[in-house]
């Protein structure tokens, strides 16, 4: 059979076309297997809130149990600033809310001598230096994240010599906490002070105590602390023989 000119050159056009189709597929399949080979099935180990974190809360309180817990995700799941290991937040706090189910990332934690402190305030939330001997303010046994009530005695009224002891605020959260001093300046009633967030009216009343009465802090639990009802104690509490 006689094949014209032109029609010869219409099958060898379609015939090179159907090679350079077959040769695209090729690649193409190919350069998808060699990306899901080198990226696809890559993972990476980060860390997930098991419980929702606070801003204050101290980066070393993570290492305990029940706050996180190590994770396997995809290499593209897994998000900017991820923490692997608890030890690399040891020493800074939240300054950010972390929830429950949500990675750990570094951009959520920092340090209280930053300028980013004003980062664990909000709203009537202030910075309150409290200046008071070692004792007081619980030098070397309090860490930045701790909270603490404030327990004062006071004469009722002012004129009077009638002394009342009570826990007058509650809960309060150490930003900085005081060092114990040690060497040349060991000595517990040196000047040394702690940084608590509190509400403008607990700033009026701290103030007042730190001028007008005598105060000391006391450390709260980390985990389930519950404020129980009390009547203020005086001579004749503590001497009427109430033992609660």
């Amino acid at each position: 059979m006689n094949i014209s000119y032109k029609t010869r050159n219409l099958l060898i056009a379609a015939l090179l076309g159907l090679v350079a189709a077959a040769i695209t597929l090729a690649y193409t399949a190919s350069s998808k297997h060699e990306a899901k080979t080198t990226t696809g099935t890559g993972t990476q180990t980060v860390l997930v809130a098991t419980r929702d974190i606070p801003i204050g809360t101290a980066g070393s309180r993570l290492q305990g149990a029940g706050w996180v817990r190590v994770v396997k995700v995809a290499q593209g799941d897994a998000a900017a600033g991820a923490v692997v290991r608890p030890s690399e937040l040891s020493k800074l706090v939240a300054v950010q809310p972390t929830y429950r189910g949500e990675q750990i990332v570094t951009r959520r934690f920092g340090t209280t001598q930053q300028e980013g402190l004003p980062s664990v305030l909000h709203g009537a939330q202030r910075v309150y230096e409290l200046p008071g001997d070692a004792h007081q303010v619980l030098a070397g046994t309090l860490k930045s994240g701790n909270h603490v009530d404030v327990v004062g005695s006071v004469r009722n009224p002012e004129s009077d010599g009638n002394h009342y002891s009570k826990v007058v605020i509650h809960d309060l959260l150490v930003v900085t906490a005081a060092d114990k001093p040690s060497g040349a300046s060991a000595n517990d009633l040196a000047p040394v002070s702690v940084d608590l967030v509190v509400t403008t009216d607990q700033a009026q009343r701290l103030f007042w105590l730190q001028k007008n009465a005598d105060w000391t802090l006391v450390l709260r639990p980390s985990t389930g602390a519950a404020d129980g009802s009390s009547q203020p104690a005086s001579a004749a509490s503590v001497l009427g023989g109430n033992r609660g």
